[in-house]
């Protein structure tokens, strides 16, 4: 009788060491992993229909935005670029209608507009494209 016990409580363990993951238990368990990786990607991804920059990245209250942007300097030359905000505050490149890149300081002083200053304290006005 020890020996029926014994063979059938190795047989029971072999079993439990053998088992394999079910393929449906597998599937929901890469689901769950899938959901939880997209999540973690676009945490700090945010969609505000009420402004008129609906879309942002960063933490509330702590966006960083990233504007094309079109103006003209203080003779009334166009001027065309792109942007980083963070806050009321960012820097960027605008280019002028020879191409020359001119790196920028710029700041809010409306709803989609812009004031910015060059390295030589050279103004432009800016708005959002």
């Amino acid at each position: 009788m020890k020996t029926i016990t014994k063979t059938i409580l190795l047989s029971f363990v072999l079993l439990l060491l053998n088992c394999k993951e079910s393929p449906i238990e597998k599937k929901n368990e890469t689901s769950i992993q899938n959901a939880v990786s997209t999540i973690e990607d676009t945490s700090n991804y945010h969609i505000d229909t009420t402004y008129q920059y609906e879309n942002r990245t960063g933490t509330s209250g702590n966006y960083k935005y990233n504007y094309d942007v079109i103006g003209f300097d203080s003779k009334g030359n166009e001027v065309t670029g792109n942007i980083s905000i963070e806050g009321k505050e960012g820097i960027g490149y605008l280019f002028d209608t020879n191409q020359n890149k001119i790196k920028v300081t710029v700041e809010w002083t409306g709803h989609g507009k812009l004031k910015a200053i060059d390295n030589h304290s050279n103004q432009y006005e800016l708005e959002v494209e």
